[in-house]
């Protein structure tokens, strides 16, 4: 099937976020996270693409959308953003009633873990390259769920030090699977396959 746009209600109503939403065949759902928009980041992103096309595949219903600050609009900083996904999850739910898991890519990532600290259910996320070295970090950690990491050894905006050093504190958590990449930036220039790869690994637990 084709990726349909939506307007995507948010703030009561009072702001439309666009999207693409695709239905699935699993009675499964991905909502997609893009990086910062303030430095180009939108839902074209190739990670973001590549993690779409992943869940689209194994059968997954997707949903990316813009951040209301992507291209020339104006940023609900922060905070806002995270209770944006919180809205966007309401309309995915109307669209495909069910489980919903999250992938969040660097800005995204973050906002996702802020998202849940304001409240959101995932039933699994996928944290690429949360930007443990840029954005604040304090006070957030993943929840009780299933949880695939994935960061390039060569990440400029998070470490591996800086990773190993935020799940090491505080309470343990089980459940998650960190995949580091070699030779690989922040980017993902030339590793989507892998990325990709390390999805379906990871999915397959719920197949």
């Amino acid at each position: 099937m084709a990726e349909e746009r939506v307007d995507i209600p948010v703030e009561n109503g009072e702001t439309l976020l666009e999207g693409l939403f695709e239905e699935g065949r699993t009675g499964r759902n991905a909502i997609i996270c893009h990086p910062h928009p303030h430095y180009g980041g939108d839902m074209h992103n190739n990670v973001v693409q590549t993690v779409r096309r992943t869940f689209a595949a194994l059968g997954w219903a997707t949903l990316r959308f813009n951040f209301r600050a992507a291209g020339a609009g104006n940023a609900a900083r922060g905070q806002g953003e995270a209770l944006d996904i919180i809205d966007v999850a309401t309309f995915m739910n109307s669209r495909s009633p069910g489980r919903i898991d999250f992938a969040g890519y660097s800005y995204g990532a973050w906002a996702v873990m802020e998202a849940v600290r304001a409240g959101l259910c995932a039933d699994s996320l996928i944290l690429l390259s949360p930007p443990l070295d840029f954005l604040p970090f304090e006070g957030l950690k993943p929840p009780q769920t299933p949880t695939l990491i994935t960061l390039g050894n060569r990440d400029d905006f998070c470490s591996v030090g800086s990773l190993t050093t935020w799940l090491s504190t505080g309470p343990a958590l089980p459940d998650i699977d960190v995949e580091i990449l070699p030779d690989v930036d922040h980017f993902y220039r030339g590793a989507e396959r892998e990325i990709s790869e390390k999805m379906k690994t990871f999915l397959a637990r719920f197949a």
